[in-house]
């Protein structure tokens, strides 16, 4: 509950310390190797921005 509080009360302070905090349980709990952490994390960073842009190209689209 303490990083949701975080994020709530100052949102643009919080984002590197949920990054880091997401990244640190990743590399604990759920990669058999924390060197594995990495390349997933860009993967699924590659992913958002791809579906991100797309999301605002379609909004740009219909405004024009």
């Amino acid at each position: 509950m303490a990083i949701k509080g975080w994020a709530a009360h100052a949102p643009a302070a919080a984002a590197p310390g949920v990054a880091r905090a997401l990244a640190h349980f990743v590399g604990q709990v759920l990669a058999d190797a924390p060197t594995d952490v990495v390349p997933t994390l860009r993967a699924l960073r590659d992913e958002q921005v791809e579906w991100a842009r797309a999301v605002v190209e379609n909004v740009v689209a219909l405004h024009r």
